[in-house]
Formats: C-alpha cells, structure tokens, sequence
C-alpha cells in the first residue's frame, strides 16, 4: 500500500454523528535529536485513525498507532531503541458554525484535506521520551578517553593538576623538610 499523505475528509460522504475507523499506511520521518540521527521502525506503519463527523459540523478524530524509534544511546552511543505508543486526538469545528472556537480549529485539517502524515510525525516526535537510553542507569562515555562506563565502572583517571599551582612544583625540600634554594 502507498503510504497516505492527505485523507479527503469529505469524500468520506459522512452523516452528522456517523463514525468511521481507517488503518492507513503513513510514512514516519527519520528524528535529529541531540546531534544525533534516529529512525522510526516501521519506517511506514499502520496507523489507526477514527474520524467522527459531528452534529454541528466538523470532526472529532483519534490517530492511534505503534512505532519504536532506533538509534544510539544519548549517554554511552551504543545501539538502543524506545518503543513509542501514539494516540492523540484533533477537533475540526468548521468556521461560521454555531461554536465558533478557533481552540477547535486543528492544525492537520486545510479546507476538507486531513493532513494525515503531518499529523502522524508531528504526533510520533511529542510522543518520544525525554532521552533515548540503553537503560536507565547509563553511565555514559568517559569525557576524557571515551571510554564506555557500563563496561568497566571502575575506571578513572588521576585528576589533572591545576594550572594556577603548576609554580609550586618547582619548589624542592630536603629531607628534613627544609626549602632547598633553588639559587
């Protein structure tokens, strides 16, 4: 099946207070989060849409579908995934009509046109977590050798000197403690 980009809600030729549920294909964009690249899997899923046309005009609809979203861990940049669950709705109230609120005006519906795979990615991207992780308790890379810290947690580095003592390591003492002039 051709994944759908537009659904022509009117050629739908739906009654006031008749509902109607479409499994359509729709093409999912891949996701640049964080610097890094993330693909949906399946890239063109099945997305479950109820459309509902209401008594005053317009229309109550419902996308539903499952996706996973893959690509490296945000912490450590090993290969890791998250399972997605969408379900959104959007009213279309129709403009002029007796409840005349632009809050019911969606953003996925231009004259009779539903813009279904805008609606679907838009969707798809607020439903992503926060981060993407391996798991939870990532430990991440090492900052200064890169190091993955899940593998060995245990490693460290000796802290570098700081910069603004770096003169006092050219003073000397002799075994009793006393300054050796330097002169």
């Amino acid at each position: 099946m051709v994944p759908e980009e537009l659904l022509d809600l009117s050629g739908l030729r739906m009654s006031p207070g008749e509902g109607r549920r479409l499994d359509l294909p729709v093409a999912l964009d891949a996701v640049r989060l964080s610097e890094q690249g993330y693909a949906p899997e399946p890239a063109v899923p099945t997305v479950r849409l109820d459309i509902s046309r209401m008594n005053g005009g317009g229309y109550a609809l419902r996308l539903r579908f499952d996706a996973r979203i893959a690509g490296p861990c945000m912490r450590c940049l090993q290969p890791t995934g998250a399972d997605i669950e969408v379900d959104v709705r959007e009213l279309e109230q129709k403009a002029g009509s007796a409840r005349d609120d632009e809050q019911l005006d969606s953003d996925y519906v231009e004259g009779d046109d539903l813009l279904l795979a805008r609606w679907a990615n838009d969707s798809f991207v607020f439903s992503l977590p926060p981060r993407v992780l391996c798991r939870e308790d990532c430990r991440g890379l090492c900052p200064e050798c890169g190091a993955d810290l899940n593998e060995n947690p245990e490693h460290r580095h000796e802290a570098a000197p700081d910069p603004r003592w770096a003169a006092l390591q050219g003073i000397q003492f002799d075994e009793d403690g006393r300054l050796v002039d330097g002169g």
